[in-house]
């Protein structure tokens, strides 16, 4: 009894591992098929253009790989993408949609902005207490939503649009307001900003690490998008909050069901979301600009949806996305420099890029739910034959 059921588990461990193992080829390969169906429309497109394909894909990884420099900035251009996909993701899980990325970002700009310009007497610890004022302002931003959609039924994709527009005017009102810049200098300054920040709040810079010139905004911002990545997967697949958050996002009838507060988990994880959100625009104001000037940059949540799909929401999957969607906006300049194909040929490619990943993995989840529903039939009737030889 005690051998077959040591048999048993054996095989049992032996099918799982073997399952992984189909399932992460099958992902491969439908990644590989998506981004083959992409270039090669792509091809076609700067063709017609009587351009060379490997010339313009040339020109646009250039960009990004040919020089330390080009590597350093596009992975600048990544560091908020990862924090904004990851936003997006972490609701996705639970069956939610996070459109307020965009609007949590900004109220976060806004509220570590306070920090930065009245609590340098923080010296070296006043970069950490703004990275904690930034998540505040996302989590406090994204709290009204989840609470909106847990007491009133009120759809967070509504709510969360109308509180993007809100603060827009927020922010705006701020920097023209209570955050205004006192400090001219003598100058008329026309650009509406901020005072500059105490020198200690400036994310710290690493590109010298990689022999990467001054200006190159490289910094640890990009080391803690990654330390999200791995905290993000933790919390999904190792952690009680991250089951939940599955259970409600794949059937909340079963999740109540199962004794799961379907209130709580949601609220638990638009927090998170908005924590996240909050650390997208630091790589602005802390990296580069030093101060939160009226012209920042938009549109980097409505962004990072597209790469959470990119990247189908698993937490690695969006660093990878990331980095891609980031080497096809260097590949931007690329273009216009190096070539007579229009810019919004790179538009094209993501576009199509991210239909042909959520096609090819659609099909490629379907195929490994074929084959371990099949398996498990399988195993069912070795398990019954073995009990029947047993009884014999």
């Amino acid at each position: 009894m005690t051998a077959m059921t040591a048999e048993a588990k054996d095989v049992a461990g032996r099918l799982a591992r073997r399952e992984r193992l189909e399932s992460l080829g099958l992902r491969a390969l439908a990644l590989l098929i998506a981004a083959s169906i992409a270039i090669g429309i792509g091809a076609l497109i700067i063709l017609g253009y009587d351009e060379s394909p490997l010339a313009v894909y040339g020109s646009v990884l250039r960009f990004s790989f040919g020089s330390m420099d080009g590597f350093a900035r596009m992975l600048v251009l990544a560091t908020p993408l990862i924090f904004s996909a990851l936003a997006v993701s972490v609701c996705y899980k639970a069956g939610m949609f996070n459109i307020g990325v965009e609007g949590q970002y900004l109220v976060a700009m806004a509220v570590a902005s306070i920090a930065a310009i009245h609590f340098g007497f923080l010296g070296p610890l006043l970069f950490p207490v703004v990275i904690l004022f930034a998540m505040a302002g996302g989590m406090v931003w994204a709290g009204i939503p989840a609470v909106l959609k847990v007491k009133t039924g009120a759809h967070e994709v509504v709510t969360t649009i109308m509180l993007n527009g809100i603060a827009i005017s927020l922010v705006a009102w701020a920097i023209d307001g209570p955050l205004r810049y006192t400090e001219t200098g003598g100058i008329l300054n026309v650009n509406l900003r901020t005072d500059y920040f105490a020198p200690n709040a400036s994310s710290p810079n690493m590109g010298h690490l990689l022999g990467v010139v001054r200006s190159v905004p490289l910094n640890v911002l990009l080391l803690i998008g990654i330390g999200c990545s791995i905290l993000v997967w933790f919390l999904l697949k190792r952690m009680r909050l991250g089951y939940e958050a599955r259970a409600v996002g794949s059937s909340p009838g079963s999740a109540r069901a199962g004794g799961i507060s379907i209130g709580a988990v949601q609220i638990k994880t638009f927090l998170i979301s908005g924590a996240l959100a909050g650390m997208v625009g630091m790589q602005q104001i802390l990296g580069l600009e030093n101060y939160l000037p009226l012209n920042y940059t938009a549109t980097l949540g409505f962004t990072g949806i597209a790469v959470a799909f990119l990247g189908q929401n698993n937490p690695f999957g969006i660093l990878a996305a990331a980095v891609m969607w980031a080497v096809l906006a260097r590949g931007e300049g690329a273009i216009l420099i190096e070539t007579s194909v229009p810019r919004e040929i790179i538009i094209i490619l993501q576009s199509i890029l991210i239909l042909t990943v959520v096609i090819a993995f659609q099909v490629a989840k379907r195929r490994i739910a074929r084959l371990q529903m099949r398996r498990a039939g399988l195993q069912d009737q070795d398990f019954e034959d073995a009990d029947t030889q047993e009884a014999a």
